[in-house]
C-alpha cells in the first residue's frame, strides 16, 4: 500500500532535472515529453513511501540521489553532473519533496558547507533551480482553497477540525502496513511535526528562502492553489527569482494528466522554458503571477502579494489548529495501544 508519489531524475550534459511524478512506469509519457522539450534524459528514483517509510525517508532518498549525481560513488556508471546543470522538480507531493530538499541543502550549506558522503567530505552545492506543479506544501491541507475549489478538483476536500469529532485517518482496511505500531494519526508523519518546514514547506518563513535559486510554481484552480501561492509569496519576499502561473478552472496536476490539450501544451512550454532559462542563468522575476483564463483566451499579471487572500498569520493559525486536532487523536490512539500492549 503506497499513497505518496514516486520520483524521477533527468540527466544530461547540459541539464539535469529531478522530477517526482508517481511511479516511473506509469509516468513515462509526461516525463518523456519533458525530456524531449529540454533535451535531457530522465533518471527515475523510486524513493521510499509512507506509511511504511514515514518522514524523513523520502527526503533522505532524494538527498542521496542528488548527491549521487554530483559526487558519484565508486562503481557508478555516470560522470559527475555539475549542480548548475540540475533542476529539481516535482508535482503534488513531489513538489513538496523538491522544496524540502532545497531547504535541506540550504540548511546544510549554512551549517557546514560540506557533508560526509561515501567516506568523503563533499561540498554542498545548490541546483540551478526548482520547478513544481501543484505542490502540496501543507500536509494538513488546512488552506481555504481545499474546500473553496473542491467543485473544480478531483481531490476530495479534507475534514476540518472539530471540537466534538476526533480526527479520522484515511479508512484503509487494516493490514500488515496500516495502522502502524505505535499508531499515528497521519500517514506521512507523527502529528507533532506536521508544521515543521521540512514536512510542510508552507510553514517556512520568508527568511529561510533567502539566496535560493530560481523557482517555478504552476497551479490550477484546485484544492492546493493556496499552498503554491503562499509559498510563492514567501519566495518573492525573500528576493528569490520566481516564475508563478495559475490556470483558471484546471484541477490538480492538470498539465500532466491532460496531455494533448492546449493548457497542457502551455504548461509544458513554461515548464521546459524555465528549466532551460534556469540552467542558462536568465530567470528574471516580475513580482507577478501570470493568470491564464479557461481555454487560454486571456491572461493577466497579478502582484504575487495579492494573489492569495489568506495572510501568513491566518495560514499558520489554520495549520496549527489542524495539527493540534490530529495530535489529540494520535495521543488517544497511542494510549489505547499501550493499554492493549500491557495485556
Amino acid at each position: 500500500m503506497s499513497i505518496f508519489p514516486r520520483p524521477h531524475i533527468v540527466v544530461h550534459n547540459q541539464l539535469t532535472s529531478i522530477t517526482s511524478l508517481l511511479d516511473p512506469c506509469s509516468h513515462r509519457v509526461p516525463v518523456a515529453h519533458l525530456s524531449r522539450l529540454t533535451n535531457a534524459p530522465v533518471f527515475s528514483v523510486r524513493y521510499r513511501l509512507a506509511p511504511q517509510n514515514p518522514f524523513p525517508a523520502a527526503l533522505v532518498d532524494a538527498l542521496t540521489a542528488y548527491l549521487s549525481l554530483l559526487h558519484p560513488p565508486p562503481g557508478s556508471l555516470h560522470k559527475p553532473v555539475p549542480a548548475n546543470k540540475i533542476i529539481v522538480a516535482g508535482d503534488s507531493a513531489g513538489g513538496n519533496l523538491s522544496l524540502v530538499l532545497l531547504q535541506t541543502l540550504m540548511t546544510l550549506d549554512r551549517a557546514s558547507h560540506t557533508i560526509r558522503f561515501h567516506g568523503k567530505d563533499v561540498p554542498i552545492e545548490l541546483p540551478a533551480g526548482v520547478a513544481t506543479s501543484s505542490p502540496w506544501c501543507d500536509i494538513t491541507r488546512s488552506m481555504p482553497s481545499c474546500s473553496h475549489n473542491a467543485y473544480l478538483d478531483y481531490l476530495e476536500p479534507p475534514s476540518q477540525p472539530s471540537d466534538n469529532t476526533p480526527f479520522s485517518s484515511i479508512p484503509f482496511i487494516p493490514d500488515d502496513v496500516w495502522p502502524v505500531s505505535p499508531p499515528r494519526a497521519d500517514i506521512f508523519c507523527n502529528s507533532n511535526i506536521l508544521c515543521h518546514p521540512l514536512v510542510s514547506p508552507l510553514a517556512a518563513p520568508a527568511e529561510l528562502w533567502k539566496n535560493a535559486p530560481p523557482i517555478w510554481i504552476s497551479v490550477g484552480e484546485e484544492g492546493l492553489t493556496d499552498d503554491g501561492l503562499i509559498v510563492a509569496r514567501h519566495l518573492h519576499q525573500a528576493g528569490v527569482p520566481l516564475v508563478t502561473e495559475m490556470f483558471e478552472g484546471m484541477p490538480h496536476c492538470h498539465g500532466l494528466l491532460m496531455l494533448g490539450t492546449p493548457t497542457s501544451h502551455r504548461f509544458f512550454e513554461s515548464f521546459a522554458g524555465f528549466c532551460r532559462d534556469a540552467v542558462a542563468g536568465r530567470v528574471k522575476s516580475t513580482g507577478a503571477l501570470t493568470w491564464l483564463s479557461f481555454k487560454l483566451k486571456t491572461s493577466k499579471e497579478i502582484p504575487i502579494e495579492k494573489a492569495c487572500a489568506t495572510s501568513d498569520e491566518q495560514a499558520q493559525a489554520l495549520m496549527k489548529k489542524n495539527a493540534a486536532w490530529r495530535l489529540k487523536t494520535e495521543v488517544e490512539m497511542q494510549k489505547e495501544w499501550r493499554a492493549k500492549a500491557r495485556l
